[in-house]
């Protein structure tokens, strides 16, 4: 008898793995495809096909990141479309990276966005105009750099200096 015949087939081999250990082959081979891209490399271990989608459309110029930075809290990078995203859009794209990075750090506290955007809105910096129609697009707003300002009077144009609670801009 050779060797040949003794040897298990690939096929074999991959029918006696468990499921565990095709989930690791597969996350060390996607883990190793993404750190080796120059475009992809800065992404997270655990990414979601989400992020890895809106990164290559971020590359060819389809969608813009902003960084939205909160006092004394680490920054968070938000991909919308570039064209025809609305304010809306860009708030449930907030949502979305707020909750990946809670999930991420293993944080489980429940937060109420429609409390947080009844208490919070963006401005633009530059002009001062507030973002506060959902159905506006985000362009019509000068998107250059954004503040999330904590709204301290029923007024919206009551906006107090140095009450600035969350930042956010182009990269």
């Amino acid at each position: 008898m050779s060797d040949n015949e003794n040897k298990p087939t690939l096929d074999e081999e991959i029918e006696k793995l468990s499921h565990e250990d095709l989930l690791e082959i597969t996350q060390s081979s996607f883990r190793r495809l993404i750190t080796s891209d120059p475009l992809l490399a800065d992404l997270p271990v655990d990414v979601t096909t989400e992020e890895v989608l809106a990164q290559i459309a971020v590359a060819h110029g389809q969608s813009i990141t902003i960084t939205v930075t909160r006092y004394s809290e680490s920054p968070l990078s938000v991909v919308i479309a570039q064209k025809g995203a609305t304010v809306l859009d860009l708030k449930k794209a907030i949502k979305r990276a707020f909750t990946l990075k809670q999930q991420r750090q293993r944080i489980r506290t429940k937060i109420s966005w429609r409390y947080v955007w009844r208490t919070f809105y963006l401005q633009n910096t530059e002009n001062g105009n507030i973002l506060k129609d959902d159905k506006k697009e985000v362009a019509e707003y000068g998107l250059v750099f954004f503040i999330f300002c904590r709204r301290y009077t029923s007024s919206w144009k009551d906006v107090m200096e140095g009450q600035i609670c969350i930042a956010a801009g182009n990269q």
